[in-house]
């Protein structure tokens, strides 16, 4: 479990803060030794006094009227025995500690208010989910100033040991909103159990911090990926996104690049291609096998060799082919087998022949998902590598199977079983953060890439043939200007995008489009470089020296790299899912402007 992010917070205790409480204990314990003094004290200092002044009842009203200030037995005298001295001064000061202790308390709603309403630069986190709790703490422990606006009620001490600041009520509303310092805020994210209210929060954010602001970014959270896509690609239709900076996540669509980032397919000594199964009727299934087949194709060393994947699923094969239909790239990077069976009846069918390097096991019952991998023996021996269990309300189980305290408290089946929680993997700021435009760079960087594998290079021969996550921090900002400018571009040509249907997918610019569009993005380029130049303070590469010029005065090399960069924008949009189509102009005016 070591290789996974940890479980998600799936409750708001508070955290252990040392100092406090240490010195609620010892108040607590000069409290009760202030009784005992107290109560003895007083028994000796009433000897001799009036019959019945021992009672223990009237010794015990005694000792409790000494932490109010006073005792009526002590009224006028001078001489104490040692054991009541302690007791007169400890006993108010345990009630002075209360006191002041219960001030704090009672001021600390108010006060994380006041300071909520005059953050500046600050994180908004909106929503009551495990999603909402983690993202908030994960920004809290990177030093971000985190505002969490939840529907459900706050307790005084539920926020206060974490340092976050909190705020109640229904995020849609202007005035809650106002009370979290949305207006001021760096980033809002929401993260609701609902798409609609997430959309419905990152509208009232956007008026709120007013259309003039380019330095707020807000993130919705859309729990189905159809939805997402619909709605991204809305998004990057728009003609001049002059606004705050909007995306829409999908925490299972970026669950799968941690995972794959973290346990990549193995490279098999036979030089064999991995074979790999992934049982689950969860979204999260589908996503893996899109994943899976971006991860392979840079990665493979031959053009032509397809990771082998036996997809289990009571509705295998209708799910593969509405994945596939809208992602190309599957056919082109994986050999998927649908299996409509239980992983159980596909094992105990099998004649031995069945060998998996790798196995996912992702469910929507979660529970069933484990105790198939915890009792299926048969897949113990045909996985040679790690048995991969999707769990969210169960992530706590974790630690459990953990080794990194030996002895574990059950056995992880000598480490192979991982368990793996999405929701705690996707809840990553810098994924949130990696909107379309981000993710269109990283496939125009991985075109570039297969294209120049397939002539021969080798992955790492040189900066620009590397896997995004390594590449050069100024080849990645190229590609994703470049993405940045694929919507303009599309609403200069009359053009939208949509999700892809799966249906004949031959859009092509005209000629005229190509070569008006190759001068757009010529620009673009020398504008980018120069201003990357002044930036840095160093002249642009000599290389790039002929290219830094008018259309008419640049090589035709260059020239033909432009006008490829326009034709390739369908098959870039394609491998994310979309599609371009054309619009009547009447179309487009309705379609980009709704009344």
């Amino acid at each position: 479990m070591a290789n996974f992010p940890r479980a998600p917070l799936s409750s708001w205790g508070e955290q252990r803060q040392p100092a406090v409480t240490l010195t609620r204990v010892v108040f607590a314990l000069i409290g009760a030794a202030a009784l005992v003094l107290g109560y003895v004290g007083l028994d000796r200092y009433l000897t001799g006094g009036a019959p019945g002044s021992r009672d223990p009842l009237n010794l015990a009203y005694g000792t409790l009227q000494l932490f109010v200030l006073g005792a009526d037995p002590l009224e006028g005298g001078t001489h104490f025995p040692v054991a009541l001295q302690i007791a007169r001064f400890a006993a108010p000061l345990v009630t002075l500690y209360a006191v002041v202790e219960a001030c704090r308390l009672l001021l600390a709603t108010e006060m994380r208010r006041w300071r909520a309403r005059r953050a500046r630069d600050h994180v908004v986190v909106c929503g009551d989910t495990s999603v909402a709790r983690t993202l908030a703490e994960r920004l809290h422990l990177a030093g971000r100033r985190v505002v969490l606006v939840r529907t459900r009620p706050i307790g005084p001490l539920e926020l206060r040991g974490r340092g976050l600041l909190g705020v109640q009520g229904d995020a849609r509303e202007p005035d809650v909103l106002r009370g979290a310092g949305a207006g001021q805020a760096a980033v809002i994210y929401a993260c609701t159990e609902s798409s609609a209210i997430n959309l419905a929060i990152a509208a009232s954010a956007a008026r709120l911090a007013g259309q003039g602001r380019r330095d707020l970014a807000i993130y919705a959270q859309i729990h189905e990926p159809d939805w997402a896509l619909t709605l991204q690609a809305r998004r990057l239709g728009v003609p001049d996104a002059v606004a705050q900076r909007l995306d829409f996540f999908q925490i299972d669509q970026l669950a799968v690049q941690v995972l794959l980032a973290q346990q990549p397919l193995p490279v098999r000594p036979d030089g064999a291609v991995p074979r790999v199964l992934i049982a689950g009727d969860s979204p999260l299934s589908r996503a893996l096998l899109i994943e899976l087949a971006r991860h392979w194709r840079l990665r493979r060393d031959e053009p032509d060799r397809r990771v082998e994947v036996d997809f289990v699923a009571p509705d295998a094969t209708r799910v593969l082919e509405r994945v596939a239909r809208r992602n190309a790239i599957l056919r082109d990077a994986c050999r998927i087998v649908p299996c409509e069976t239980t992983v159980a009846e596909l094992l105990a069918d099998d004649d031995g022949s069945l060998r998996y390097d790798r196995a996912f096991v992702f469910f929507t019952d979660e529970k069933y998902g484990l105790q198939l991998a915890l009792t299926e023996y048969r897949l113990w021996h045909r996985v040679t590598g790690d048995v991969v269990v999707a769990v969210d309300g169960l992530a706590e189980l974790a630690d459990a199977f953990s080794p990194k305290h030996p002895p574990p408290l059950l056995d992880p089946l000598n480490g192979r079983l991982k368990l793996f929680s999405p929701a705690a993997a996707g809840c990553d700021p810098t994924l949130i953060a990696e909107d379309l435009a981000e993710r269109l760079a990283r496939l125009i960087h991985e075109r570039y890439v297969a294209a120049r594998l397939s002539r021969g290079a080798r992955l790492g021969s040189q900066p620009a043939l590397a896997v995004w996550s390594d590449l050069d921090e100024s080849l990645r900002r190229a590609n994703r200007l470049q993405a940045a400018d694929i919507g303009p571009k599309l609403h200069w040509a009359n053009c939208a995008i949509v999700p892809r249907d799966g249906g004949a997918d031959d859009f092509q610019f005209t000629g005229h489009e190509v070569e008006e569009l190759a001068k757009r993005e010529s620009r673009r380029w020398v504008e980018a470089t120069l201003a990357d130049a002044r930036a840095s303070g160093s002249p642009p590469a000599r290389r790039w020296l002929p290219y830094l010029t008018e259309w008419d005065d640049l090589p035709p090399r260059g020239q033909e790299r432009c006008r490829r960069a326009i034709q390739d924008i369908p098959d870039i949009l394609g491998e994310a899912g979309f599609q371009v189509v054309r619009l009547s102009d009447t179309g487009a005016n309705r379609a980009l402007f709704p009344a």
